[in-house]
């Protein structure tokens, strides 16, 4: 934005020399080339010409002056109001703004100072065509500068100034230029102030800004990562004014497993994440998705904790949506929670902890009365599953006894899609020759009569790859794919007497 103002400037300014340059010369030819003493007052000892000259020059700067802090006293305040009161400290600090009202100020002083000690037979000619030229500048420097005022309140540019302050002061750290304990105050202030403007954002609606501040925290992360490794040890140390409301233990926590910038850049997009369950729901996607990228970027990164506090924030939106009974949140959690899990399949420990989070949710959301969530969960613990068989993890079997045990019956409520779900299941193992593994998933569903198992399948086989309805994941859930189809006929043929 700076290189933006300072190349705006450049132009105007040029053309101000070359449209006055190229007028001065016209009507210097015109004129047959005169000296500087037919063209100077001064010379002329008309020193009170110049006085004239300069006095709308002076009002001029004063109404110049005036302008830009009514604008700025008008602006400022009203956009810090709206997206962070810290602005007001941003645009203070901003050399480009220091430099153009400081040069505004002491032009318009100096324009009087010079109006006042032109004297009848005093006329200090380099003083004036100093003022004259200062002018010039200034004004050319009007039309850039207001531009440049309004870019700064735009929110998408102060995201940026945000991202990129808080990128430097993680370089300067781990290149031992910027004290660790003043860095984390400085660092942790602006990501605090990135999660205001996208609460801020999402109150008024304002999605585009929402997703910008929650990947300009994303870019943030993936710059950390090339840093991290060289950071002091001082740099990890965190206590209770960093975190207010933690625990003793829990600091000591976040200092042992060095995740404590993470943490803090979780936190405003969990703040995110809740602001838009109660509010704009169609964002709700935004921070798991975002959570997600986190989350395969530290496994790409080998950072274990950091991995693992990315799946406990995933388990925070998952209460918080079911407790909010928010289905639509629900449905967008489990699938970037499913795609996560295919993205670690070699984990298998951490692929065993997500299988029990899913089974826990799932119960919990059984518990809350929405019972289509658990029948979701089945889906995509059974879309995990297959991609851990498919890559041999040892994880996989554990898997598989979870899927089960999530039921698809309640009573006599038979859950139709939770039946189709393991049907799923039983096709994938019976085209993988897994015999051993697809007799589990009939035992499983004995309890199931022929009827219902012949319907399941004649829908499985009916369902279009497209969901009938606009969705986030659009694809059908109940979607089998051509060459999958026979293993599902084979394994639902088992299932029945005629079978």
């Amino acid at each position: 934005m700076r290189k933006l103002f300072l190349r705006s400037f450049a132009i105007a300014f040029i053309a101000f020399v070359l449209l006055f340059g190229g007028e001065f010369l016209l009507e210097w030819r015109r004129a047959g080339y005169p000296g500087m003493s037919s063209m100077s007052w001064s010379e002329a000892g008309n020193t009170a010409k110049l006085v004239d000259i300069l006095s709308p020059m002076a009002r001029a700067y004063n109404n110049v002056l005036a302008m830009l802090i009514a604008t700025i006293g008008l602006a400022i305040p009203l956009t810090a109001n709206m997206h962070t009161p810290k602005l007001i400290e941003m645009f203070l600090k901003d050399r480009v703004n220091r430099w153009v009202l400081s040069f505004i100020a002491v032009g318009a002083a100096h324009v009087l100072w010079v109006d006042y000690i032109i004297g009848p037979k005093f006329a200090p000619t380099w003083a004036i065509t100093l003022a004259v030229f200062m002018a010039i500048v200034g004004w050319a420097i009007l039309l850039p500068y207001f531009f440049y005022v309004v870019r700064f309140v735009d929110p998408s540019r102060l995201v940026i100034r945000l991202r990129d302050d808080t990128i430097r002061a993680l370089a300067q750290v781990s290149d031992r230029d910027y004290e660790p304990t003043a860095a984390q105050t400085e660092v942790s202030t602006r990501v605090n102030q990135l999660g205001t403007i996208i609460i801020k954002s999402l109150d008024r609606n304002d999605r585009d800004v929402a997703a910008e501040g929650t990947w300009a925290i994303k870019v943030m992360l993936d710059h950390y990562d090339k840093h991290k490794a060289r950071m002091p040890k001082e740099w990890f140390k965190v206590d209770r004014a960093d975190f207010v409301g933690l625990s003793d233990e829990a600091l000591e926590m976040l200092s042992e497993t060095r995740t404590w910038f993470e943490m803090k850049c979780l936190q405003q997009i969990e703040h995110g994440f809740l602001r838009a369950l109660h509010g704009a729901n169609d964002t709700v996607s935004t921070f798991s998705d975002a959570t997600r990228v986190i989350a395969c970027r530290a496994h790409d990164h080998h950072d274990e904790q950091a991995l693992r506090l990315c799946i406990r924030f995933f388990n925070n939106y998952l209460r918080e949506a079911i407790k909010a009974r928010n289905l639509r949140a629900v449905y967008d959690v489990f699938h970037q929670y499913r795609r996560l899990g295919r993205d670690i399949v070699d984990r298998p420990e951490l692929l065993r902890e997500i299988g029990n989070h899913f089974a826990y949710y799932a119960y919990m959301a059984r518990t809350y009365g929405m019972l289509f969530a658990p029948q979701l969960a089945l889906f995509d613990l059974g879309y995990v599953t297959r991609r851990a068989y498919e890559r041999a993890s040892p994880a996989a079997g554990d898997l598989l006894k979870v899927v089960l045990t999530l039921p698809h019956r309640t009573g006599n409520d038979l859950h139709t899609m939770a039946v189709k779900a393991k049907l799923i299941l039983g096709g994938f193992f019976v085209e993988n020759k897994r015999e051993a593994e697809a007799e589990i998933v009939r035992k499983n569903l004995r309890d199931v009569d022929a009827n219902n198992i012949e319907r399941a399948e004649a829908e499985l086989l009916a369902a279009d790859r497209s969901f009938f309805e606009v969705t986030d994941r659009q694809l059908n859930l109940e979607y089998v794919p051509p060459e999958r189809r026979e293993p599902l006929r084979q394994f639902c043929d088992s299932l029945t007497p005629s079978g």
